[in-house]
């Protein structure tokens, strides 16, 4: 399970060395494939490949005949860039998503369960501070949702 955080930096080839503490939860399932594409509230996602195979099992059962859902399989599909952890643990963040990310020399990797989030850093502080409830405030509805299930 990805979890916590870094703060790293890109070398002058957008790439970044993927902190052990994440490459740990790389199931050899993935064979040491990755997915980067775009994701929400300007950050970009990073999926190991056994993960993604996951998540697009699911998308593949989309109504081609309603726009907003065409529209989300475009948007969301057009940014997807395979990769591989090269033998230093590197990772390429291709120009198109470096554009879209706002990435600059620091990045920050969020661990999120089953994927990671690539963030420029002042993009997270501007999206935190925008936020309407406070964590205890959303801590509270989360709770009472997973109550619920259960």
């Amino acid at each position: 399970m990805f979890q916590g955080h870094s703060i790293l930096s890109l070398d002058n080839k957008s790439r970044f060395i993927l902190p052990a503490k994440f490459r740990k939860f790389i199931k050899p399932e993935a064979d040491n494939k990755l997915i980067i594409t775009r994701g929400l509230d300007d950050c970009l996602l990073l999926y190991p490949m056994d993960e993604w195979e996951k998540l697009t099992a699911g998308l593949v059962n989309y109504n081609q005949f309603n726009p907003q859902q065409r529209n989300f399989i475009r948007q969301f599909f057009m940014y997807v860039h395979e990769c591989e952890l090269d033998s230093q643990n590197r990772i390429l963040i291709p120009s198109q998503l470096i554009e879209f990310g706002k990435l600059k020399r620091e990045i920050m990797i969020i661990g999120l369960i089953d994927k990671m989030e690539i963030w420029n850093p002042e993009t997270k502080s501007e999206y935190d501070n925008k936020q309407d409830l406070t964590f205890e405030e959303v801590a509270e509805k989360v709770s009472e949702i997973l109550r619920a299930d259960n």
